[in-house]
């Protein structure tokens, strides 16, 4: 088909003229006498004739010639043009289905730069007899096709032209006429368009097999071309890909085929490394939740490219959530490297950069388009708690964050009915995140990823130092224990300098250097002592298990804990407060005093039992105001003295409970404290070993049935 319109192509731009071969000036003509094409008439976008009801069919195609062989005239954007049309459509029987009554067809993922080309260019794929129409406001008799495509301005869509694209599409489907829209990376498609009934159609991605089309008719030679040579200097499909529009027709101006392949080569080299710099999930050797929860989505996504399950069947979206250089970008990356698909990366911060609303609502768009286009892909949006809530009541301006909110969700809906699509979003705080995106169907499964471990840590050194002995990575590792993967990065960079500046190689000592703790051994045996009261209380009260305990670089430490699902009484609640203050309680037990380390911004351990003391009366209706909701309201509650007063007897009433816990379990919380800080981390095997060793403690509601000026009788509430 590519051939076909090729020619036809030659047709009309070169009045049948073939190019010479510098080397060899006698095979054109001679093929040009023994070829004299036959008389077709080009594709009308004029009127039918009158009485002619009839649909074209794509047979009608076959009556071109065929390709002579050597170059050709035409220009090779247009050629690249067609062909990649050509890949698009696919089959003579697609034109046909193209045509059929009442077709509607979406070709979506066109370039914004190539729309205008492409819908000159559907002349010479369309039958010869073909009439078509890109006005159906306005059209008076019926064509054979009806093409809508936006209109762009500087490669931009304006909130006017969005409004005449919907228009006319409306109107294209009044009319009897099959409709194919022709839809830009840029553009939104019109609200209210039907899935059902709509064949979608990707614009076909550059490839190998595409170029190799191209440069047989704009680079061959009498003797033709070394496709396996070709081949093998030609970058990845996925290079090739990601190539802009510059570079490529940079590289196509090369004189040989050949030399078209080198200079590809060079200049997708920064878009080659980079899709090699970004590991598998091999490189990953932790088991955490979210290493599994990642290797679970790579094996379903090869299960549904093997035909062997369905795409309804497959957990689609996935917000990963912790803190900074955790390596969430880099495990959202890794899906995509080991399933084999393409990485389509945006940032909240990337969008917004465009400017106003309506610019940075059409970058959204675009980046959305781009993975329903090049799909099956991985589309990782980063930053995604910047999309806001709309129940943020202090934003400035909530006009804008409804609007925001709005159309992701929109987004969000229309890329979960396109198979073929993976979202991984990832932030700092799910907390800032519209409840809205949350719900399973948008984003299916959100789990935690904390900094990473030691065997995790061991691995990223593995994937930057490969030559290194396992036991220089292992002991490496430990001393990396409470730094990101961002980091550590940064840490063998810096030791990579060092070791260029006295001009040797990178040695294990140099990295023992940088990777050392900054913590003296008194203050990281009180942050030692702070993280195992936590875990400690949390085995006495049966809280969940324990999975990892680890030593901060800076003051700092983890206790990460599994809870238990399940409706949650207000016995619970206030095991919960004693859990939060236990850190703070076990300082005081052991040292005689506290520290600030229970304190700090709202995630800190005072800021969430704070807040989970003043949820208890003033959100869940299990405190002294009874079934009463008062919402965000913890400041004027905490102000109030009254309430201010009872919320702290609250507190200071755990951190006894606390107290008394851990002094029973002294010796234990000791000695777990010194083991601590002598390998800076504990997995769940390692806690286990100690917790079970732990009294097991009455819970709240066992010791007390209630709260002591509340309500006695706390009905459940759901978790959270």
């Amino acid at each position: 088909m590519a051939e076909i319109a090729v020619t036809r192509l030659l047709d009309e731009d070169s009045d049948r003229r073939v190019v010479a071969d510098a080397a060899d000036g006698t095979w054109p003509q001679a093929w040009a006498e023994d070829h004299e094409p036959e008389e077709m008439d080009p594709p009308r976008a004029n009127l039918p004739e009158e009485g002619n009801g009839s649909t074209p069919d794509a047979s009608e195609i076959g009556r071109a010639v065929p390709l002579s062989p050597g170059p050709v005239s035409a220009p090779r954007h247009r050629l690249l043009l067609l062909i990649r049309l050509a890949a698009s459509l696919g089959s003579l029987d697609a034109v046909d289905r193209l045509l059929s009554p009442g077709a509607l067809t979406l070709l979506e993922g066109v370039p914004n730069e190539d729309l205008d080309s492409i819908r000159d260019l559907l002349e010479f794929i369309l039958p010869a007899s073909c009439t078509v129409s890109s006005k159906p406001r306005i059209a008076v008799h019926v064509p054979d096709l009806m093409v809508i495509r936006p209109s762009l301005v500087d490669g931009r869509i304006s909130d006017y032209a969005l409004r005449e694209y919907r228009r006319d599409v409306v109107a294209a489907l009044h009319l009897p006429a099959p409709v194919l829209i022709l839809h830009p990376q840029v553009a939104a498609l019109p609200e209210g368009l039907p899935a059902v009934g709509m064949t979608r159609i990707p614009y076909a991605p550059l490839d190998q097999d595409i170029l190799l089309a191209v440069l047989r008719l704009s680079h061959s030679e009498a003797g033709g071309l070394d496709e396996a040579a070709l081949r093998a200097a030609l970058p990845p499909d996925a290079a090739l890909e990601g190539l802009d529009p510059l570079p490529l027709a940079l590289a196509l101006r090369a004189p040989t085929a050949q030399a078209v392949a080198t200079r590809l080569a060079a200049l997708a080299d920064p878009a080659a490394a980079h899709a090699v710099s970004t590991p598998g999930l091999e490189s990953f050797a932790s088991d955490a939740p979210a290493l599994r929860t990642a290797r679970q989505m790579v094996a379903d996504l090869q299960t549904w490219r093997a035909g062997q399950i369905g795409w309804s069947e497959l957990s689609r979206s996935l917000l990963l959530y912790g803190p900074p250089g955790s390596g969430k970008t880099w495990l959202a990356r890794a899906i995509g490297t080991s399933a084999g698909v393409t990485v389509i990366s945006a940032t909240f911060g990337q969008w917004q950069a465009a400017g106003h609303l309506g610019d940075m609502l059409r970058e959204m768009r675009r980046s959305f388009a781009e993975a329903r286009a090049k799909s099956p892909a991985v589309l990782v949006i980063d930053e995604m708690d910047s999309v806001g809530s709309r129940e943020d009541r202090t934003s400035q301006n909530p006009s804008y964050r409804r609007q925001v909110v709005n159309a992701f969700l929109t987004e969000l809906d229309g890329i979960a009915q396109h198979e073929g699509v993976i979202v991984i979003g990832t932030c700092n705080d799910r907390s800032g995140i519209d409840p809205a995106v949350l719900r399973p169907g948008r984003i299916d499964q959100k789990v935690e990823m904390p900094l990473p471990d030691a065997t995790a840590l061991q691995g990223i050194l593995r994937h930057h130092l490969p030559g290194w002995s396992g036991t220089d990575l292992s002991d490496l590792a430990r001393c990396a224990v409470g730094l990101s993967a961002a980091e550590v990065d940064a840490a063998i960079r810096r030791a990579r300098t060092e070791a260029r500046i006295q001009a040797r190689a990178l040695m294990p000592d140099d990295l023992r250097v940088v990777l050392a703790p900054t913590l003296d051994d008194r203050d990281a045996y009180r942050v030692a002592l702070h993280e195992c009261g936590h875990a400690v209380v949390c085995a006495a009260l049966r809280l969940g298990p324990v999975h990892r305990i680890a030593l901060g670089r800076k003051g700092g430490g983890m206790t990460h804990v599994d809870h238990i699902p399940g409706s949650v009484p207000l016995s619970r609640l206030q095991d919960d407060l004693v859990q939060l203050l236990a850190g703070r309680a076990a300082e005081a037990v052991v040292l005689g005093a506290v520290s600030t380390g229970a304190g700090g911004d709202r995630t800190s351990d005072l800021a969430r039992a704070t807040a989970l003391a003043v949820g208890i009366h003033a959100r869940f209706g299990l405190g002294v105001l009874g079934p009463l909701w008062l919402g965000n309201t913890d400041t004027a509650l905490l102000s109030n003295p009254d309430t201010g007063s009872l919320i702290r007897q609250d507190l200071e009433a755990a951190e006894v409970r606390a107290r008394t816990i851990l002094t029973t379990n002294r010796d234990i919380l000791e000695d777990m404290a010194r083991t601590l800080l002598a390998v800076r981390e504990m997995n769940a095997e390692a806690a286990r070993l100690w917790l079970n060793q732990v009294r097991r403690w009455p819970t709240e509601g066992e010791n007390d049935p209630g709260h002591s000026e509340g309500p006695k009788a706390a009905d459940d509430i759901a978790p959270g």
